[in-house]
């Protein structure tokens, strides 16, 4: 199935007849037309207007953009929707976007002035020593609301053996999960927004 107009996300997410079950959205949308599910792919353009919703009070609280190569255009853009304290939004999945340790310092700026993320999973992204540092840094400078991150995690770096083992001594609260756990124990499913 090829990819909707970047134009095809944000009318449809505005549009009165649009509901969010559980107000958490996930790459599944009924088209009215057929009445059949299709699944397609958020690219940069569709992070745009996602980050445009959530900075308008949205009620979206779960937004899961997993296996979608966002690329840094498009995490900036959401990006921008976490520092704006109308975004609502508590739990963020991008497992698997092909987010780079360069992205880390724009997703780190973001967290440090984010108040409702309680989880984030960066699964299946290689972030490195230097994207984990980044992102360690920020929460323990900043108060966070960040109770869970999923990491890609080498466990053979004792350098970010020490990173991790620093963060959780600093925030006891703060689960640090990897790769190794399966990230749809906590993630909903496309079969949770069947009507």
């Amino acid at each position: 199935i090829s990819p909707p107009p970047r134009s095809f996300i944000q009318p449809h997410l505005q549009s009165p007849l649009c509901i969010l079950r559980s107000t958490t959205l996930v790459l599944v949308y009924l088209l009215r037309e057929d009445s059949e599910f299709t699944f397609f792919i958020i690219t940069s353009g569709g992070c745009n207007h996602l980050s445009t919703l959530l900075q308008q009070n949205s009620n979206l609280t779960h937004l899961d953009l997993g296996l979608n190569h966002i690329g840094i255009t498009g995490l900036k853009f959401l990006c921008e929707a976490l520092k704006n304290p109308m975004c609502n939004l508590k739990c963020l999945w991008l497992w698997g976007c092909a987010i780079t340790p360069f992205s880390s310092e724009i997703l780190s700026s973001a967290l440090g002035r984010n108040q409702s993320l309680v989880t984030l999973d960066l699964g299946q992204n290689s972030l490195g020593y230097s994207g984990i540092k980044m992102l360690c840094d920020t929460l323990k400078l900043h108060c966070s609301s960040l109770r869970t991150l999923r990491l890609k995690i080498d466990e053979s770096d004792p350098r970010i053996q020490k990173l991790l083992k620093e963060i959780q001594e600093y925030d006891p609260q703060l689960t640090i999960e990897s790769d190794d756990q399966d990230p749809t124990n906590n993630r909903p499913s496309s079969h949770d927004f069947i009507f």
